[in-house]
């Protein structure tokens, strides 16, 4: 992507304030993307505030350091590419994530991708420890079990699942958000919540009318191309929050992520 690329709103859409749970600024986008650039990509979609994870976390500080009242900073514990894979089970990982919680900053530790073959990893553990010594939130691209295992392990601890699972089944998702009081949802890329016009499938309507302050929306910056098109996202995102009652939008669009991170 150029590093003159921008994106704007189209004048269509009823562009309404978001806040974003799920944007990445990794270091593969460094030269093509400044952090002034990035910010003003936020800005010009209308979202006012965003939890932002990096590889390695200093993309998280760069924003930050830009704009303390925008950016709420995650330490993804992933210094490189290949820690996505071994992180849980490289002990290294827990220094490096208390060094970056101890300079204040952080808000949670993630995103970070966790299945049921590591999910109860002395490393994983650790992190979740952190997170409850800390009194800060995990974001957790998670399988179901695993999810499951880490809102249990670490009770008072927010855990926010990415992607809401991806592709896992409603029922299910509104089970475990009606059992744990510390569960909350991430939409990314959860596409499966629409019938083939767009339209919120009922079960998900209802389940977000009911329990609308345990989701928030995200648009997953991972690549550039998703950094390019972030007004469609952010014009797809209200097209379909629109279908809610006006207090479950709002709770969704931005409210939940303002109030969990004052």
């Amino acid at each position: 992507m150029p590093a003159s690329v921008s994106a704007s709103v189209p004048a269509s859409v009823p562009a309404f304030e978001l806040n974003d749970g799920h944007i990445h600024y990794n270091r593969d986008i460094w030269k093509s993307l400044s952090p002034q650039q990035a910010l003003e990509l936020l800005k010009e979609n209308n979202i006012r505030r965003a939890i932002v994870f990096s590889r390695p976390t200093e993309g998280t500080e760069k924003l930050y350091q830009l704009a303390p009242d925008k950016v709420i900073p995650f330490v993804m514990p992933y210094r490189n590419f290949r820690d996505k894979f071994t992180w849980h089970s490289d002990l290294s990982i827990v220094d490096y994530v208390k060094g970056h919680l101890d300079s204040g900053i952080y808000h949670g530790i993630g995103e970070f991708h966790l299945y049921k073959k590591h999910k109860d990893s002395d490393v994983a553990r650790q992190l979740m420890q952190l997170a409850a010594d800390y009194k800060i939130s995990i974001s957790a691209h998670a399988d179901y079990e695993t999810i499951i295992t880490l809102v249990e392990q670490q009770p008072q601890v927010r855990v926010i699942w990415a992607h809401c699972g991806m592709s896992h089944r409603v029922a299910d998702v509104r089970a475990a958000i009606e059992k744990y009081d510390n569960l909350h949802c991430e939409l990314s890329f959860r596409y499966n919540m629409f019938d083939d016009d767009f339209n919120l499938k009922p079960a998900w309507k209802s389940l977000f009318e009911e329990h609308a302050d345990r989701f928030i929306l995200g648009m997953d910056t991972y690549i550039g191309r998703r950094w390019a098109n972030l007004a469609e996202q952010t014009e797809f995102a209200r097209d379909w929050l629109v279908q809610l009652s006006e207090q479950a939008r709002n709770k969704i669009a931005r409210d939940n992520i303002q109030a969990w991170f004052p």
